[in-house]
């Protein structure tokens, strides 16, 4: 199949949706299939053997949230910004010859079905989270297959468009995210407990959470790795619970320096509280042997087998995280059978398999079968 993985943010900034498109592109590509990976202009370049990236002019949100109107129109200004992308690349999708445009956001339903319907290519509609707005249901019902991340993720789109996705896992590099030596410059000398946070910081994904339940667990040390809006606030509240000298902020780190850092952990923390449908961290940590602290929510409960290579805990609750955070601390042998049982758990998430359940959702798109019907029944 001639496949375009069409999502502006895929070669503009790092996440886990930038990742899955990547990866995804390299497996498919790995499979025979010609795949085009359709961004915007960026500075985001990464190694994908056979195939293609194109890259289109796009206005920036931030500047038509400058607009009056638009200050607090959240979902409205990311739409505007992905159909000046689509108004760029419409002609390569009409004229590039797919069989598949892959769309990772409803926000580009627009400029994929107008390519469906002057090009032909079929549309696979993936679902990621609940970037919905007015006037999405009425594009929707024209995709020929849609798939979701996680279970969760599903309902609230089914809720939404009223046909349920298939749900295919967010995929993992288990070649990459595997048991490996521990990065030096994060083992504690003194033997102190290290905790780990991994992702983007924002308000949504509870880090203050964290460093407030780690007032409660005395000697231990966290490393936040990753940046964002939130930083200078956690930083500052870092200093007000007098945690300075026990909360290491490393910044960004590349993908794979991640698997020496999950190794050098004792524990992972998820905090995350809302706009979490899987938690792509989560599985490469377990991957990686490290047993996972999250909270309650979203897709979490889907990715961490709770009790076997990980616990879960009430959202917003830092006394029930440091609760769960110190049994384990204080329990060596349960934590290293967790360790011990988490890539097993973490093998599903392979890219071999979720690549099989991505084909099979590009067949039924291809082969006209009911919009939404199950590709992939995932037990």
């Amino acid at each position: 199949m001639h496949i375009a993985l069409y999502n502006l943010t895929t070669t503009t900034k790092y996440g886990g949706v930038e990742s899955f498109v990547w990866d995804l592109g390299r497996e498919l590509a790995r499979r025979g299939h010609a795949v085009t990976i359709i961004g915007g202009v960026g500075k985001r370049r990464e190694y994908a053997p056979g195939v293609r990236v194109l890259t289109f002019p796009f206005i920036d949100r931030y500047r038509f949230q400058a607009l009056p109107l638009l200050r607090r129109a959240y979902a409205e200004a990311k739409l505007l910004e992905r159909l000046t992308l689509g108004i760029a690349a419409l002609p390569e999708l009409i004229r590039g010859g797919y069989d598949i445009i892959h769309i990772q956001k409803p926000y580009d339903l627009a400029p994929a079905l107008l390519a469906r319907r002057f090009g032909g290519a079929r549309v696979v509609l993936g679902c990621h989270g609940e970037d919905f707005y007015p006037g999405d249901t009425l594009l929707a019902k024209h995709v020929d297959a849609a798939v979701s991340c996680s279970r969760f993720n599903a309902r609230t789109v089914a809720a939404r468009y009223g046909f349920e996705p298939a749900v295919v896992f967010n995929g993992i590099d288990t070649t990459l995210f595997r048991p490996v030596t521990p990065d030096p410059t994060l083992v504690r000398s003194d033997g102190t407990p290290l905790l780990l946070w991994v992702g983007r910081l924002q308000p949504w994904k509870g880090v203050d959470v964290a460093l407030r339940a780690l007032q409660l667990i005395p000697h231990a040390h966290l490393a936040i790795v990753g940046d964002g809006e939130t930083r200078a606030d956690l930083e500052r509240l870092a200093r007000a619970l007098d945690l300075e000298n026990r909360v290491h902020f490393s910044g960004a780190l590349p993908r794979e320096r991640l698997p020496g850092v999950y190794a050098a952990a004792d524990l992972l923390l998820a905090t995350s509280f809302a706009s979490e449908t899987f938690g792509i961290g989560l599985v490469e940590a377990q991957a990686c042997g490290l047993p996972v602290v999250a909270s309650r929510f979203g897709g979490f409960p889907e990715v961490v087998d709770d009790g076997r290579t990980g616990l879960l805990v009430p959202p917003r609750n830092p006394g029930a995280l440091a609760a769960a955070v110190q049994s384990l601390l204080d329990n060596p042998a349960r934590r290293r059978a967790m360790a011990a049982a988490a890539p097993a758990w973490a093998a599903q998430f392979a890219w071999s398999a979720v690549a099989d359940r991505v084909e099979a959702a590009y067949r039924v798109a291809c082969t006209g079968a009911r919009l939404g019907e199950p590709v992939a029944r995932l037990r």
